[in-house]
Order: C-alpha cells, then sequence, then structure tokens
C-alpha cells in the first residue's frame, strides 16, 4: 500500500471537515492573542492554523483527484 501524505484516513471528508473548524478556531483565537498583545502564543496558533488549513487542503486535493 502506498503511504498518503495528506494521512491515511477511513472517513477523509469528516477529517477536512474537523481540520477546517480547528483551523478557524485557532485563527480566531490568533486574533484574539494578537488584540491582547500576545505575539509569541499567537504566532505559536498561527502556524496551527496554516498547518491545519494546508492539510485539510492537501487531503480535499488527494482525495478529489
Amino acid at each position: 500500500m502506498k503511504p498518503n501524505p495528506a494521512g491515511d484516513y477511513r472517513k477523509p471528508r469528516r477529517v477536512i471537515a474537523i481540520r477546517l473548524v480547528v483551523g478557524i478556531w485557532l485563527i480566531l483565537l490568533t486574533v484574539i492573542l494578537l488584540s491582547e498583545r500576545y505575539r509569541g502564543w499567537a504566532l505559536l496558533t498561527g502556524a496551527g492554523a496554516i498547518a491545519n488549513l494546508g492539510l485539510a487542503w492537501a487531503a480535499r486535493r488527494r482525495i478529489s483527484a
């Protein structure tokens, strides 16, 4: 079996939806942290948001191909 870089999921659409929700939540948290001037934590949550949204995008491209 070939490895799947986007993740080997049984229900990929559910995983994509969860990653999108988590990514949006992390973007909201990043904005809140930036407004409170916690730049270090905002950078960390922003990186997590980018990672989650990127993985959701890669998984979506993988299942639609």
